[in-house]
């Protein structure tokens, strides 16, 4: 009610201007005051009545903006107490439907309400169509959805998201998307479902926003769509496991963010769009070919050894990148590219299995400029008191390498070994700008538990690997920090793992 108060104060507000502007201009409309008497506010009224306002003063579209800038709930409550809103709530243009909003978490009370509010709309108007059917189990509710699209995807629709349970087989009705429904669509999200479009559909000519979450569909599919989106600009696929090849085409000038997770049968990614400026791609043995994306400044990849890839490839083809973020599965490899990243500002590692650590020495100096490196490390194997009883001097020294740039370097999973401990020292040694060094021993969670709380705080898997990491900090590290230079040492937990360090 506070928003229909605060909409009838703007119309009160609007009527006063109108009659000025007609006194201004001498209107003798029956809206305008006769000359010398003053404007009557509504408690001037007799008998302390309050004088009604039909809204008949306001243009019809004046309305109609007015309910769509509410959320659909407080819309249809509007439209039970005022005309004007009742008219305008069949053309209401932000439909979406789910169980917060219609207020029923369950399959046939959900289907019926939506079922009767679409049956009062005209389908006229309508920009954004979002249904989520995710706690809707009832089979017979899919029965509506082909006439609930094809009431809601009328030409003019802008947004459409479809989430459906993933326990269903239930594909989308592409023919909705045909002649000029779809022409105006620019942003579409389906999740769970199958969705088969054919090259006749060639009508998404002003989408920019594609994502396909677990959604059945083939790379011929996919192809088939891509080819009419000229402006598309963000393409998010996510566990779509149909796809084993996919080719991003040169066309796609506009695009700018390429986002591929875990779709499991993924064994070729080829791009050749030009413009791509973050690509985000998480899977398994997946060919993976960039092409020359000048373009690109951000770049976060998850799969078996893209060490070699980053190694191998990005120095010439992504030769711009700003911010990387790389995670290698079983991959033991020296890194020593022979080019280097003359803009990249940020590294994050992650080393899945133990490596030479001290390789990666190599790729702090390819990027002269770095100022923030992140190293988290997941090993499989115990190499507790690797280091302890080793004498310091016999610890190697990487000579030539300087790192005037680096600022904050944090490695989560610290552990006792050798080659980390070297790679560490040569950080604190090389590094004249470090402000700050975070060693974390906690598996990367460093989570305490309070006073207050019964139980124990985040699990360690090595709680006595984390002890020794701390006293091998303490022994070889501890002593070579400059005073300018922060140290975090992230310890466990006293209180759940008392052993005295």
């Amino acid at each position: 009610m506070e928003q229909l108060d605060l909409i009838y104060r703007e119309q009160r507000e609007h009527e006063l201007r109108l009659r000025q502007i007609q006194i201004r201009d001498g209107s003798t409309s029956s809206l305008a005051r006769r000359k010398g008497s003053p404007l009557r506010r509504n408690d001037d009224y007799p008998e302390g009545k309050r004088r009604g306002y039909s809204g008949t003063e306001l243009p019809e579209d004046i309305w109609w903006h007015i309910h769509s800038l509410m959320t659909m709930r407080d819309a249809a409550r509007a439209a039970c107490v005022s005309r004007s809103f009742l008219c305008s709530w069949r053309c209401y243009p932000n439909l979406i439907f789910n169980t917060k909003i219609i207020g029923m978490s369950r399959d046939t009370g959900f289907t019926c309400r939506v079922d009767d509010i679409l049956k009062k709309h005209s389908g006229i108007g309508v920009k954004t169509f979002n249904l989520d059917f995710t706690y809707c189990c009832k089979p017979k509710a899919y029965e509506y959805l082909h006439r609930w699209l094809q009431i809601a995807v009328t030409p003019g629709i802008e947004k459409l998201t479809l989430v459906m349970p993933g326990n269903e087989d239930v594909s989308f009705p592409c023919p909705v998307l045909s002649d000029e429904n779809g022409s105006s669509v620019r942003y579409l999200h389906l999740v769970h479902c199958a969705f088969h479009p054919t090259d006749s559909l060639g009508c998404l000519r002003n989408l920019t926003v594609l994502h396909l979450d677990w959604v059945r569909i083939t790379g011929d599919e996919l192809g088939y769509l891509l080819s009419s989106c000229v402006a598309l600009e963000r393409l998010e696929l996510r566990r779509c496991y149909e796809i084993t090849y996919l080719k991003i085409p040169s066309w796609l000038q506009k695009l700018s963010y390429l986002q591929v997770l875990e779709c499991g049968k993924l064994r070729l990614l080829k791009n050749e769009a030009p413009n791509i400026h973050s690509f985000h791609f998480r899977g398994g043995q997946v060919e993976v070919s960039l092409g020359e994306a000048l373009r690109l400044k951000n770049l976060d990849m998850e799969c078996y050894r893209v060490l070699r890839y980053v190694h191998e490839e990005l120095p010439y083809s992504v030769p711009n990148l700003e911010t990387i973020s790389i995670c290698s599965h079983s991959e033991l490899v020296a890194f020593t590219p022979s080019n280097k990243f003359l803009h990249l500002k940020h590294a994050g590692i992650c080393i899945m299995g133990a490596c030479d650590y001290l390789s990666l020495v190599s790729l702090l100096d390819a990027a002269p400029l770095l100022e923030t490196f992140d190293l988290s490390l997941v090993t499989f194997r115990n190499s507790m008191g690797e280091l302890l009883s080793e004498d310091p001097s016999h610890l190697r020294r990487v000579v030539g390498y300087r790192h005037d740039k680096l600022q904050r370097v944090k490695i989560s999973s610290f552990y006792s070994s050798k080659s980390l401990v070297e790679l560490t020292s040569h950080i604190l040694e090389n590094s004249a700008s470090l402000e700050c060094l975070r060693l974390d021993t906690t598996d990367g969670r460093g989570i305490k538990c309070s006073a207050e709380r019964s139980h124990k705080c985040a699990h360690l898997d090595r709680p006595m690997e984390a002890r020794k990491a701390v006293l091998v900090i303490r022994k070889h590290i501890k002593g070579k920090v400059p005073s300018t230079v922060k140290l975090e040492v992230v310890e466990p937990c006293r209180r759940c793992y008392p052993v005295e360090l």
